[in-house]
């Protein structure tokens, strides 16, 4: 039985260190948590939890989460999230808003190098100190 099988698929259609594979993950959300759910799909567990520390680490403005919360969550429309949020410029500052927020995820996903370190790579990195990291 191949246990990594369901972490593979999700790392190959969701190539988080960039813009695009969030919105994927993010326009997905419904999915896997209900794969997470349904099917008790350890792999798609694993991508909400790193999703929800994601954003926590993103440093995101309170407009930027109400915004992706809107789009992604409730699935408005960028006119409706602009409507909602009582935006001058609707669809135009909804738009910046939920791209800054995509751009701060992946930013994370790119420091924490998500999906693209092997376990012996993980082994061979070192601290400054000269120490391994375990």
């Amino acid at each position: 039985m191949d246990t990594t099988k369901g972490h593979r698929e999700l790392a190959v259609k969701y190539a988080l260190n960039d813009r695009e594979g969030v919105d994927a993950l993010l326009s997905d959300v419904h999915r896997l948590g209900a794969r997470r759910f349904e099917r008790g799909d350890y792999a798609a567990c694993d991508v909400l939890i790193d999703l929800a520390s994601a954003i926590e680490a993103a440093g995101l403005t309170p407009r930027q989460r109400e915004a992706l919360r809107l789009y992604y969550v409730e699935d408005l429309t960028l006119e409706d999230v602009g409507a909602r949020m009582g935006l001058e410029s609707g669809r135009k500052r909804a738009s910046r808003l939920v791209i800054t927020g995509l751009n701060r995820i992946a930013a994370v996903y790119s420091r924490w190098n998500y999906g693209e370190l092997t376990r012996n790579e993980m082994w061979e990195r070192e601290t400054t100190d000269g120490e391994a990291i375990v």
